[in-house]
């Protein structure tokens, strides 16, 4: 009777052993539990959680995390790297037009940022004023290196901007007459081509 139980324990105890194994658990503790408790070892045994299909989840999921982060901090570099890039470019635009869209960029959507881009384009004179204008006008140099736009009136609509040099291939072509009126930022008022020192030598 005895080597019969010692059979069986051997037996639930080897059962055991495997089914720990396969779990992740301590087979050597799981054996004697099995010898010595039997087949209710091993149920309860087969009961318990996976602990190698678990740490095996875990693992993914930490993988995944780190691969989630570090797909963050790509696009977030990115997107600093395309913030530097579009700012420039702006810089550049507004010093080649004499504006600051800055000043109005924070402004509330709706009427306060419609006032600030009203005050902004201010600054260019309408072509109807032309005549109102000083007796005498004024023409300063621009900033060195930076190239002056220009805007043209052609049947009542202000056209532009473009640069002198398009200006001056308009006057030789006769899309634009020597009476045609300029402005740029450089101009204090619209003024006719053949009145603008840069563009005299064409018209005359």
């Amino acid at each position: 009777m005895m080597i019969i139980q010692l059979i069986v324990g051997a037996i639930c105890g080897a059962i055991a052993a495997l089914i720990a194994s396969s779990k992740g658990r301590n087979a050597v503790g799981w054996f004697f539990a099995g010898f010595f408790i039997g087949l209710i070892d091993v149920i309860i045994l087969a009961c318990m959680p996976n602990l190698k299909r678990q740490r095996a989840m875990q693992a993914a999921s930490e993988r995944e995390r780190r691969l989630l982060r570090e797909q963050l901090r790509q696009e977030r570099r990115k997107g600093e790297v395309f913030r530097q890039y579009s700012m420039g470019r702006l810089d550049a635009h507004d010093k080649e037009l004499g504006v600051d869209t800055r000043s109005f960029q924070n402004a509330l959507p709706g009427e306060d940022s419609a006032l600030a881009l009203e005050a902004m384009m201010q600054k260019k004179p309408s072509p109807d004023a032309a005549g109102a204008g000083p007796a005498h006008q004024t023409f300063a140099a621009g900033p060195a290196g930076v190239a002056v736009l220009w805007y043209y009136e052609s049947a009542g609509t202000t056209c532009g901007p473009i640069s002198a040099d398009q200006i001056k291939q308009f006057l030789r072509s006769g899309k634009i007459s020597p009476t045609t009126l300029l402005w740029s930022e450089n101009v204090s008022a619209w003024t006719p081509a053949h009145d603008i020192p840069a563009f005299r030598n064409l018209v005359t």
